[in-house]
């Protein structure tokens, strides 16, 4: 009997020492779930364009994708959570608060996908994963209202302002409302022991019949892109903030496909080196793709006031003449420069800015957004004997930024654009000659996500002949951001 009782006693006494462990091992679980409960807590949802509200506009190009190397950081070991062989005693909130820091800081630094999100702000990581994923956006509504005839409603083209006799000119001026600039675009970026991949794609709803329409769509890793973007003969980082859809007249404004290289060059300067989608636009013929576009841009920040970018651009424009205006394929080389830059002017507010781009060349007129809304204003055949000549092409504009008051909500852009053609001697008078582009406007954000605008622009276009017309329209903004 007496070893059976002591049998009893050694099993209680196991039993005391087992449930003693299990509540110690209970205990660090509990203390190891909220280590892990604060690894996962989602990053708070601000964007980048909401971080950078307080000292700089979203512009409507102020969506645009950057397109400078992405910097790896981190390692490619997974996540460790440090845990202990000795049973632990319950912690108390504080000092759960204080080592769960502290394991975030570790994870941050031995988990590349972690030290990924301390930067990719709003992004958060796709299960089962290394990668994350941020959605970001807005929702856009516009009313326009034209006080002249336009071809289009909706935007201020100035290349469509009626002139001299032309019939556009008795046409009754419309105006509209619409939601189709809204956008939407996903931004995916995974460590690897390669640097840090990404994949952007970005679309609107200004497709016919409000239909989702690509704008962007590339991949990128380290220094180098491939995908649709911004061409980099333009410069987004001198690109007014506008109300207006259509953009200034003047601007170097063009996405394609490419395949781009961006050597690092340090912290002061940039190197930029395209090859881009030709697609050549010609009157009297059909563009033919041949050889791609060739693009080399430098860029100079020495510092946050300062910003420039010289742009050069080689080109083959090659086409098909109409069989009335032509016989067989031509070719003719076609170069481009521009010069732009940004530079801050703290007379009135240490935010104010000063933006210009100053760009000319032969063929380039695709590159000019008023030259590729009107459209075919890289060559034109001669009617008179077949041969292709290039349109001569020089565009230019200025814009000052200005904020009103301390608070930081409220600024304007006071904008004018000018382009210059240069047109072959057999051009008619009703061609294209030069447009001028005046534009103000009134930004508010009364809170990060929320931006109003409303906007004045005039315009003129002149023909070759020297018949003028002009228009004038006026916009109000809604974009709210997500």
């Amino acid at each position: 009997m007496s070893q059976v009782i002591a049998l009893l006693q050694q099993q209680q006494q196991d039993l005391a020492e087992q449930r003693k462990l299990l509540e110690a091992q209970a205990n660090q679980i509990a203390s190891l779930k909220n280590e892990l409960d604060v690894l996962r807590t989602p990053t708070p949802l601000v964007s980048v364009a909401d971080k950078a509200a307080s000292t700089e506009p979203p512009a409507e190009v102020g969506s645009k994708v950057v397109t400078e190397p992405i910097a790896a950081s981190g390692t490619e070991s997974g996540p460790q959570v440090a845990g202990s062989d000795t049973p632990e005693t319950p912690k108390t909130a504080g000092q759960v608060k204080a080592e769960a820091g502290k394991s975030v800081a570790k994870a941050q630094a031995d988990d590349p996908t972690q030290a990924l999100l301390s930067d990719f702000v709003g992004a958060w990581r796709l299960p089962g994963t290394d990668a994350a994923l941020r959605i970001g956006g807005f929702v856009k509504t516009d009313i326009v209202y034209n006080f002249d005839p336009l071809q289009i409603s909706d935007r201020f083209i100035v290349g469509s302002i009626p002139a001299g006799q032309d019939d556009a000119s008795t046409a009754e001026a419309q105006s509209s409302i619409t939601a189709n600039q809204s956008r939407l675009n996903f931004d995916l970026r995974e460590p690897t022991e390669f640097g840090i991949l990404r994949a952007f794609i970005e679309g609107d709803f200004a497709g016919d019949g409000d239909t989702f329409r690509m704008r962007h769509a590339f991949g990128q890793w380290k220094q180098l892109l491939a995908g649709k973007t911004w061409s980099a003969f333009m410069d987004t980082d001198a690109s007014p903030e506008e109300v207006d859809f259509e953009g200034l007249n003047a601007r170097i404004n063009v996405r394609q496909a490419q395949v781009r290289l961006m050597p690092a060059r340090g912290a002061e300067y940039g190197l930029e080196v395209s090859l881009e989608d030709p697609n050549p636009e010609v009157q009297n013929g059909q563009g033919v793709t041949r050889a791609p576009d060739f693009v080399v841009a430098g860029r100079f920040t020495p510092n946050d006031r300062l910003h420039l970018k010289l742009s050069l651009l080689g080109r083959q424009i090659r086409a098909e003449a109409d069989p009335y205006f032509g016989v067989g394929v031509s070719k003719q080389y076609a170069w481009g420069a521009s010069l732009s830059g940004r530079f801050i002017t703290p007379l009135f507010d240490k935010r104010d800015s000063v933006l210009f781009q100053l760009s000319g060349g032969d063929g380039i007129g695709r590159y000019v957004n008023d030259l590729a809304s009107v459209g075919n204003f890289d060559g034109i055949f001669n009617p008179n004997n077949g041969d292709m000549q290039l349109f001569d092409i020089l565009a230019g504009y200025v814009s000052g930024q200005h904020w009103w008051g301390g608070s930081g909500t409220l600024r304007s852009n006071f904008t004018l654009g000018v382009v210059d053609i240069n047109n072959p001697g057999f051009i008619d008078g009703n061609a294209y000659k030069r447009t001028y582009r005046l534009s103000t406007n009134l930004f508010w954000t009364p809170t990060p996500r929320i931006d109003l605008g409303a906007e004045y622009l005039w315009g003129r276009r002149e023909n070759e002949g020297g018949d003028k017309g002009d228009a004038t329209q006026v916009q109000l903004m809604t974009r709210y951001r997500f």
